[in-house]
């Protein structure tokens, strides 16, 4: 590490909020097409390097960086880039395999059902790349907000916020499913009752 490097690294070490907030500055735009290369997503690319410069901020009074910390930023989003991606393909081929609306076996009562599961699964499946992984971890893991902080290697508050958010986005999505369910079965009703 240079001298220079040195000094910003040892600052940001001390929670010098000017000079990281300056070294994030010169350096965001150059970490964020390295990610983007990789992940091809920008909403993506964009939370994968936060989540590595807030790594650096939380943790960084117990990192030892030798090299040059440039170095060091780019390889580690690089790593989460192509981590994210492989993870991402692995769930891709687990989500092929599960079924998206009924089943041969449902009963009767339970299209509507059926139907929700499904709207629901899609609508997970559209959430930011980085909330959808924080909200899977929490609802189908069931790993608790440090887990998955620890996981990740970003903070608990980044995980709760995560979470709302994409309870937020989800309850918008379905919604306008169940209002719409609600409404056919009262216009159902009534043209049974009125013939």
């Amino acid at each position: 590490m240079n001298p220079e490097e040195e000094k910003v690294w040892r600052a940001i070490q001390r929670k010098d909020v000017p000079a990281f907030e300056r070294y994030f500055r010169e350096n965001y735009r150059f970490l964020l097409m390295a990610s983007f290369r990789i992940v091809r997503d920008a909403g993506l690319a964009r939370e994968l390097v936060n989540d590595v410069f807030m790594k650096i901020w939380e943790d960084g009074a117990s990192m030892d960086i030798d090299a040059s910390l440039k170095s060091y930023l780019h390889r580690a989003v690089v790593n989460r880039s192509l981590n994210e991606v492989a993870r991402l393909k692995t769930h891709k081929k687990r989500m092929a395999m599960l079924p998206t609306g009924p089943t041969e076996t449902s009963a009767p009562g339970t299209l509507e059902e059926d139907e929700l599961r499904a709207r629901l699964y899609r609508a997970i499946e559209a959430l930011p790349g980085q909330c959808k992984r924080v909200f899977k971890m929490s609802r189908f893991e069931d790993l608790d907000h440090h887990q998955i902080a620890e996981e990740l290697g970003i903070s608990a508050y980044t995980v709760k916020n995560h979470i709302a958010y994409a309870l937020k986005l989800l309850s918008k999505i379905l919604i306008f499913f169940v209002f719409g369910l609600v409404l056919w079965r009262c216009f159902f009703v009534l043209y049974v009752l009125h013939g």
